[in-house]
């Protein structure tokens, strides 16, 4: 498969992804599931906008595993904002006097 075909493939399936994770965010009911499946979207997109459009696929193994790991942060921080929410919130907060 040619550089470009597999560009145009990444991209499609990217734009998949987007329009499925709206929908979700759109009517689906706020639930664990629905998070976990958003999260996961987000990792399956992160991964591939990295080796694909950033193209650190090819990259020195440490400067991989690095940006790979921080492109599962997010999901991580997706799933414990929906467990924790509220004790984020105030933490995260101003305190009013």
């Amino acid at each position: 498969m040619t550089n470009k075909k597999r560009l145009n493939l990444s991209w499609v399936f990217l734009m998949v992804l987007t329009l499925s994770g709206a929908l979700m965010g759109e009517y689906a009911h706020p639930g664990f599931w629905i998070t976990l499946s958003i999260a996961f979207i987000t990792a399956i997109k992160g991964r591939l906008i990295i080796d694909e459009f950033m193209q650190l696929g090819d990259a020195s193994p440490a400067i991989r595993r690095t940006v790979r790991l921080f492109g599962l942060l997010v999901p991580s921080l997706i799933i414990l904002t929906w467990m924790f929410g509220p004790e984020l919130a105030r933490w995260i907060s101003l305190a009013t006097f």
